[in-house]
């Protein structure tokens, strides 16, 4: 009832504002459905907040210019700081309204990240999509880092710096570099094999000499990239990778760069062609997909047996003779592990050109240079975290 009486006393105060500044009937009728909206509204969800500004900035559009603030407070009851709150909220964030609704950030948050740049907004939905949260206190921390931002810092050799801070960037160089090194060692004994196939005779010496070493190499970079080390179970002196888990994927590439690492373990002549065609070729597209994405072969879509807390489900493609299970290509487990150190990742894994642009080395190539200590890669000076600074309350 009391709710009632207030509306009905906003409603008898609106009348003289009408006639003051010579509403048209049409017009008032139009802001009466717009008044009884906005005083009925919660603003308890994004959405909400959303059409709370939408329907001030139609109201708006009623009403003489620079009287929507007076209407709202005597028709509606609103307050002027919550108009404007409302309405920029309407403006600024219109073009990310459906992340922001996707992440229930709440209304006051909103009305905070209203009068942030298209920059500290992105970074505060990149945020809350990390956090499963975003509150007044994050998004003011973000806006303040920004500021910051644009004071000139001295750059700092990452292998100089110590604490969390300064090893997340040196797993960032090792992520980025590991990976793309091993994708083109992946990509060199996968051209020599594909070279070698439409020949009407393999020589199996020949393609052995120019991919066993660079199998080695690819072997002991994934294990270096994906293996963890653990005291040997019967010698605790010795100290050895942990294994990856028995006839996954990647345990199945591990094992065959081994293999392919010494000739004596290739298959005899006679099955020679038939391991490189259905095995070794599928294999090696899987570790290092093209565009279209990888699929093991004769693999049933299961869930894949990964050292974490959750299991992640995968379904087979259609059109398919046997279940495939889909694995995420080396473009999205890099943004994932980046992310995961509160980094951002740009990731290009595509063959550079050989003439003009440095190419990943063959081993070869490699031994014959002198060992220089890992320079610090350009993407760090412009690479932001994604987790703004701390912030007090």
């Amino acid at each position: 009832m009391k709710n009632i009486n207030k509306a009905s006393a906003f409603a008898s105060a609106a009348h003289p504002f009408y006639e003051a500044n010579s509403i048209p009937e049409e017009a008032q009728t139009q802001l009466e459905d717009t008044a009884v909206f906005l005083v009925s509204v919660t603003r308890r969800s994004t959405a909400e907040a959303f059409e709370l500004g939408e329907h001030l900035e139609k109201a708006a559009a009623l009403l003489p210019e620079g009287t929507l603030e007076k209407w709202a407070v005597e028709r509606c009851g609103y307050t002027s700081r919550h108009i404007r709150t409302a309405r920029a909220v309407s403006r600024n964030l219109e073009a990310y309204k459906a992340m922001l609704v996707e992440l229930a950030v709440g209304p006051t948050v909103l009305g905070k990240l209203s009068s942030a740049t298209p920059e500290q907004i992105e970074q505060a939905i990149g945020f809350a999509g990390l956090n499963g949260r975003l509150r007044v206190q994050d998004v003011a921390a973000i806006m303040a880092g920004s500021k910051q931002d644009v004071e000139p810092k001295p750059e700092v050799d990452p292998y100089d710096a110590g604490g969390l801070d300064g090893l997340k960037a040196i797993i960032a160089i090792k992520v980025r570099e590991g990976m793309k090194s091993f994708a083109g060692h992946i990509e060199e004994i996968r051209a020599h094999v594909v070279e070698a196939l439409p020949k009407n005779n393999i020589v199996k010496k020949d393609l052995a000499e120019k991919t066993h070493l660079t199998a080695r190499l690819a072997h002991r970079e994934l294990e270096s990239l994906v293996q963890f080390v653990q005291p040997h179970p019967n010698d605790k002196n010795t100290m050895s990778s942990t294994a990856l888990p028995t006839k996954s994927g990647w345990e199945k590439i591990s094992r065959l760069l081994y293999k392919m690492g010494s000739a004596t373990s290739w298959p005899d002549k006679a099955e020679l062609r038939t391991w490189l065609e259905t095995e070794v070729v599928p294999l090696l597209n899987w570790a290092a997909p093209g565009k279209a994405g990888p699929t093991m072969p004769d693999a049933k879509a299961a869930a894949l047996a990964v050292p974490v807390a959750e299991t992640v489900m995968v379904e087979a493609p259609k059109g398919s003779r046997s279940e495939v299970a889909s694995v995420p290509s080396i473009e999205e487990s890099l943004t994932s592990m980046a992310a995961a150190f509160g980094m951002v990742a740009t990731v290009d894994l595509s063959l550079p050109e050989t003439k003009g642009q440095e190419s990943i080395p063959t081993l070869t190539e490699a031994l014959a240079k002198t060992e220089k200590r890992v320079q610090r890669p350009a993407f760090l000076a412009t690479a932001k975290p994604t987790s703004p600074p701390s912030a007090t309350a």
